[in-house]
This record gives C-alpha cells, structure tokens and sequence, in this order.
C-alpha cells in the first residue's frame, strides 16, 4: 500500500539521511567504504560523492525552478557521477559533514520557499515532460532511500560468500 505524499513526513526522513550515512560509514576502513559489488557500481564512497553533489545543485535548485518559472523552463539535466570527480580525494568524513550540513540549509530554505498550494505546481524534466512540485520531492526522499539500500546492498555483499550456508536466508546477497 502506497501513503499520498506528505511534506512534513519527508522531511523527516530526509532530514535523518546524513545521521544514518554518518552512523553506517564514518570511521570505517577503506574496504568497506571503497569495495564495489560490480566494477560499473558505485562504491560507498562514491555514493556520499554523488549524494553531497546533487544535494548541492539538483533538488533545491529544481524547486526554485517550478516555483520561479513553472513549465517554462527545462531542468539542467544532472550529471550524477560529477560528484565523483569534484570530491576526489575528500575524506568519507569530509563528504558526510558537508552533506549534513548542506542538507540542513537546503531543508530550512525548502521551508521558506513553499507556501499553500506549490506542491501542486509544474515543472518540466528534461526526459519526463511535466511534473509537480511534489512528485520532485517525493523522488528527493526516495532518492535517499534508494541509495542508502545501495550502500547496504554493497556493503552485505563483501561477506555474500563468508557467509557460507546462512545466505539461504539472506536473500539481499541476491538482488541485483
């Protein structure tokens, strides 16, 4: 069962994101932060890259757009790996303090942006034409989520064979 978007409960989570990213991977050793369960997936550490990167110039900036210029205006398209190189050599921590912090200024001045009614106005998306206010920040959240269970999925996968007969009953080693 789906909920129906709500600002408030989004924030929430959004605002936990870099609490959970600092709890999972501050401090760890470079093989957990570095490994990769393909060579064409993203590292743990790249995903801090390319989370501080967006946070940095999509989610704020595209609101911004909806709200100034409605369907007016294409959205920049996003380079999601330009995190990786623009963070190259920054440390995990480096990368979590500067998304946290950047994720509370973006969430304070979500909050003075918004007023009744904007969830409902339009932008346009460069691949999917039109789409609301609300829907952008919907996909912010579950953004988040999507690229926490990546690190996870990453990470579980380094011991998928140390594991030995118990992956019977851990099928996240299998997902794709």
């Amino acid at each position: 069962m789906s909920m129906e978007f709500d600002l408030e409960s989004a924030r929430e989570v959004l605002g936990r994101t870099p609490q959970v990213l600092d709890a999972m991977l501050a401090d760890l050793p470079s093989v957990w932060l570095h490994g990769r369960e393909a060579p064409d997936a993203w590292s743990p550490y790249q995903v801090c890259g390319h989370l501080l990167h967006v946070e940095e110039c999509d989610w704020i900036d595209r609101t911004k757009v909806i709200l100034e210029h409605g369907t007016d205006t294409v959205f920049e398209p996003v380079d999601r790996e330009a995190g990786f190189t623009r963070f190259a050599g920054w440390s995990v921590r480096e990368l979590l303090d500067r998304f946290a912090s950047t994720r509370r200024t973006n969430l304070d001045e979500l909050a003075l942006l918004l007023g009744p009614g904007d969830l409902d106005r339009r932008g346009m998306h460069p691949d999917f034409g039109e789409v609301s206010l609300a829907q952008l920040l919907a996909t912010w959240m579950v953004h988040d989520l999507n690229h926490v269970n990546q690190i996870v999925k990453t990470m579980a996968k380094e011991y998928g064979e140390a594991v030995g007969p118990w992956r019977a009953f851990l099928p996240l080693l299998d997902l794709p």
